[in-house]
């Protein structure tokens, strides 16, 4: 039996920036104009403003006392890609916040699928109680292969938490396209193109406006804004994704060139648990079957940020009674007893310029969950 007590410590605020780093929402958790830390803490010292931080671990402000409603525009530039992907955001003519999103593997998960399925067909062809098929009682309207869900998905939750910090009230969106009868080679194109509809949908649904550009437009308008990009773009920096992601921000916008915010948060959501199998296809001596794998680990879920005596792990599994975690090194450890637990993303990296550097573990404890056994 578990008793969770909240520890919340003030972290993830450069303490020597000026810029408009911390987020702010309203009385009713709306989002607000971002502000600057030093007025943040001015508002936390007047108890007018409670600490709140966002699942990227930033830090930010909930207003305790009405305030004014007035907002600048607010544009969020994305550039969707097949592996990684760019997020900045703009409010008046300051960027504010840049990410770079690594995407799950979809080769993995397509070898899971086909696994899933025939694991599927050979029960149905025995006679025990098996899950009827039903591939073809279904409506195809609005079809997303599951493979391809798991990405789509992956970038709403990025949009949907960035819509709750932001009041963003534009979008510039890259409209990926591609040939595909006529270039047989663009296949990975295909899974930026597919879901494009879903994310539309999603978007106007908060009653935000798309501008949609072209992927020869966002060159353009990258190279007249001077931002310069790179051709690694697996690497953690601004140049590989988030300067097209910015440019599009800022057409949208201003129109103007904005110096980008070279402090660059990098989420991670690659990791995916291994579920629970129908029955195992492998035996061990004896005829005994493994355990069957879920998807949570003593009613804790996999995948969760976690503290191992002052270190940060990841929560992946269990054995003989103990937490099994991924270090920050990738290696798989146990441990009985586990410091806190965090809902939120899975932050590799966080790259700043300022002498006050944060390290790894800092936006992991951003918001902390302290487990007590009885």
């Amino acid at each position: 039996m578990y008793i969770v007590e909240e520890r919340k410590l003030f972290l993830g605020v450069d303490c020597m920036s000026n810029k408009h780093s911390v987020f702010v929402l309203d009385v009713e958790g709306n989002p607000l104009t971002p502000t600057t830390p030093c007025k943040a803490r001015k508002l936390l010292r007047g108890k007018v403003a409670k600490k709140v931080w966002s699942k990227f671990g930033t830090f930010g402000i909930q207003m305790l006392i009405e305030t004014r409603k007035e907002k600048p525009n607010t544009t969020l530039g994305i550039d969707n890609g097949t592996k990684f992907e760019g997020y900045s955001i703009v409010c008046d003519k300051e960027n504010n916040l840049n990410i770079k999103l690594d995407l799950p593997d979809k080769k993995k998960i397509v070898k899971k699928l086909e696994e899933r399925r025939s694991l599927r067909r050979t029960r149905r062809s025995q006679k025990c109680r098996r899950r009827p098929a039903r591939f073809n009682n279904r409506e195809r309207e609005g079809f997303i292969a599951p493979s391809q869900l798991v990405v789509v998905n992956s970038r709403l939750k990025i949009i949907r938490e960035l819509i709750k910090m932001f009041p963003i009230n534009f979008v510039g969106f890259e409209d990926v396209c591609f040939n595909h009868s006529k270039h047989k080679w663009g296949k990975n194109f295909s899974t930026v193109e597919i879901g494009k509809t879903k994310i539309r949908e999603f978007i106007k649904s908060f009653g935000i406006e798309i501008f949609e550009y072209k992927g020869w437009e966002t060159k353009e308008l990258r190279e007249k804004y001077n931002y310069k990009k790179i051709q690694n773009k697996s690497k953690d920096c601004f140049e590989s994704h988030c300067c097209d992601s910015l440019s599009l921000a800022v057409e949208v916008n201003c129109g103007e060139r904005i110096e980008p915010n070279k402090n660059l948060i990098v989420v991670d959501d690659t990791y995916r648990p291994v579920r629970r199998k129908l029955f195992d296809t492998q035996f061990k001596k004896g005829g005994i079957k493994d355990k069957y794998s879920r998807g949570t680990v003593f009613g804790l879920r996999k995948g969760l940020v976690i503290g191992v005596k002052g270190k940060v792990g990841m929560l992946c599994g269990e054995l003989k009674g103990t937490f099994r975690y991924y270090d920050e090194e990738g290696k798989r450890r146990s441990i009985k007893k586990l410091d806190w637990v965090s809902s939120n993303f899975v932050i590799r990296r966080m790259q700043t310029n300022s002498p006050y550097r944060l390290k790894a573990v800092v936006p992991f404890a951003a918001r902390l969950w302290q487990i007590k056994y009885i």
